[in-house]
């Protein structure tokens, strides 16, 4: 399935936006943050501060962008940044558990 261009945070002044009163949540190996826009739409941001491999960190990628896709629409509109720390070492398993917080944070953002 696509993820159009119009559902990204893109430029830089986008992502700066999240570290000036953005509402966050730790999920495990990552943060979420959160702030209101007054898009269409909600957006989704990335921001890897790993050192894994390209293979991996694509995955990883992939793996947000596929939770994000399968749980929109909410009916609130925010824009969202997901922040992958590089604290721990992220292999095929943490992938997984990644992809888990977010669709259970997902789901609880849909029931607000």
């Amino acid at each position: 399935m696509n993820f159009p261009k119009s559902a990204r945070v893109r430029t830089r002044s986008e992502y700066l936006e999240f570290f000036k009163g953005s509402q966050v949540a730790r999920l495990g190996s990552c943060l979420v943050f959160r702030i209101q826009t007054n898009q269409a739409e909600s957006r989704l941001g990335i921001t890897l501060k790993t050192r894994a491999g390209s293979v991996v960190r694509n995955k990883i990628k992939r793996q947000i962008r596929e939770s994000f896709r399968l749980a929109r629409p909410f009916d609130q509109t925010f824009d969202y940044n997901v922040v992958v720390q590089g604290r721990d070492k992220v292999d095929a398993k943490s992938v997984l558990k990644i992809r888990q917080h977010l669709d259970r944070y997902w789901l609880n953002e849909r029931n607000i």
